[in-house]
């Protein structure tokens, strides 16, 4: 997570302030807000909140992304994670307007057995028995973002070559038969949504959570946190040893992590094409769908 930026209580951002004063439970539990420090997010914008009564999350809705998340459903399975002791307990929320405070974690790291950690995370949250609020189906959700994107105008040999090799991606599994057995799934595994102290891992965000092929978390995970060989090895090792289900096949595991990082290209033109930083989002798309292509090179 980059450094936040100092703030002092003269410049709170004027988000946190209208929404401290539109809830004002929030000020009953954090007391007077002395800074409001923005962190790191791109669907959300977040802040750590230094109160009277301690440090903070709060979490506010981006407006080009409000309306896209069923807040009532991460709301749910929230309240699961946090009782498998994996997400940071609700202190506050309000599902229709986005709003979400917890308590902060500080002594962030980065340890070197972060694939393990991550593997045993995640193996425990698979293999919870759990029933997440909706599904997260990786497949309709690349056609969702190609129909959204049918008149996008960039890049579009790269987005025909990638929409057949996910058509061959669907049929070579409509051949295989029955699909995976759908498990309670974070969604998002990136290293922002990874906080790590000295003794305990926490996944926040859930936006974006739902029953869903293991394999997805697996593969974004992998993926977002670069791991080279070994970790991966490390980390697929881990969450063997908790989660009930087999680690999914090499082939099924390559196919999600192309579907992964295709979603995650379309997710950045999507932006592009929102209005929102077009050098930036466009910039992430090429790399996402250059791995994509050559994955199909090397398999």
């Amino acid at each position: 997570m980059p450094h936040p930026t100092n703030t002092s209580p003269a410049d709170i951002d004027e988000a946190v302030i209208a929404a401290l004063a539109a809830h004002p439970d929030i000020a009953l539990l954090c007391g007077e807000v002395r800074q409001a420090e923005p962190q790191a997010g791109l669907t959300n914008r977040v802040f750590r909140l230094r109160a009277d009564k301690g440090d903070f999350f709060l979490r506010l809705p981006r407006v080009e992304t409000a309306g896209s998340i069923n807040r009532k459903g991460e709301a749910e399975n929230l309240v699961i994670a946090a009782g498998l002791g994996l997400a940071l307990p609700a202190l506050f929320i309000d599902c229709d307007a986005g709003v979400l405070l917890t308590a902060a974690v500080s002594d962030l790291e980065k340890p070197e057995d972060l694939p393990a950690r991550l593997g045993l995370a995640l193996g425990a949250l698979h293999g919870s028995g759990e029933v997440f609020h909706g599904r997260l189906d990786p497949h309709e959700t690349y056609l969702a973002q190609r129909r959204q994107l049918r008149n996008f105008q960039d890049l579009p040999d790269e987005l025909r070559t990638l929409e057949a090799l996910m058509e061959r991606f669907a049929k070579e599994e409509a051949v295989g038969g029955e699909g995976p057995v759908l498990v309670p799934s974070h969604g998002d595994m990136s290293p922002g949504n990874c906080l790590v102290t000295p003794g305990r891992l926490w996944l926040i965000d859930w936006e974006y959570s739902g029953m869903s092929d293991p394999a997805w978390d697996l593969a974004y995970t992998i993926l977002e946190h670069g791991f080279d060989q070994a970790q991966e090895v490390q980390f697929l090792a881990a969450y063997r040893s908790v989660a009930e289900d087999p680690v999914p096949a090499n082939a099924r595991l390559a196919r999600m992590k192309s579907r992964c990082d295709a979603i995650s290209a379309l997710w950045a033109l999507e932006q592009v094409a929102s209005g929102r930083d077009r050098i930036r989002f466009l910039g992430f798309a090429k790399v996402r769908l250059k791995r994509v292509f050559d994955r199909k090179t090397s398999s």
